[in-house]
């Protein structure tokens, strides 16, 4: 009970944090690396949560884009317009779980068009992590599963694996 409590504080408090940003639906459509735990992905995806979930980005590309244009406009110096955009990344995993991932974009409003460049995330928990989310939805994260070795009681097996999808705003109800 104190664990679902717990869960959901944080969750509350992140969600919260994040209020008036974007949320997306997403769902993983292919897998590299759990088959070499077993052909069961798709319950091991299910179990990590990763096989439908949702994300929330702290701030759109077309945020970050008014803002440029609003300092642009504002005669700033050429070097105070930023080349390089930092976001935040909640993933709401299907099995409860929240991760967080901080994220980079690279934009410049002089050179680039708003679906160039991906957002590049690293996990904040343990840095280990890696999602990215491209203009049209599709995503992949990479991460590392550790399984417990059947043979050999108590020895984890670290497989690395990466999932590929796609992810669609999330349409108000």
């Amino acid at each position: 009970m104190k664990i679902i409590f717990l869960t959901f504080f944080i969750y509350c408090i992140v969600v919260h944090n994040l209020f008036g940003s974007q949320l997306m639906q997403c769902k993983t459509e292919k897998q590299s690396g759990l088959n070499f735990i077993g052909k069961d992905h798709k319950q091991i995806l299910g179990f990590l949560g990763l096989d439908n979930f949702s994300i929330k980005l702290s701030r759109t590309r077309d945020k970050i884009i008014k803002n440029q244009i609003y300092l642009d406009d504002l005669n700033t110096s050429p070097s105070k317009l930023k080349n390089v955009h930092f976001l935040e990344i909640l993933i709401l995993k299907s099995n409860g779980y929240p991760q967080v991932f901080h994220c980079s974009w690279r934009f410049n409003l002089k050179l680039n068009k708003i679906n160039e460049n991906p957002f590049e995330c690293i996990e904040q928990k343990n840095k280990k992590d890696l999602f990215s989310l491209d203009f049209f939805g599709n995503f992949s994260l990479s991460s590392r599963f550790d399984a417990l070795n059947m043979k050999e009681k108590y020895k984890k097996n670290s497989t690395l694996h990466s999932i590929f999808g796609k992810c669609e705003i999330k349409k108000e109800e």
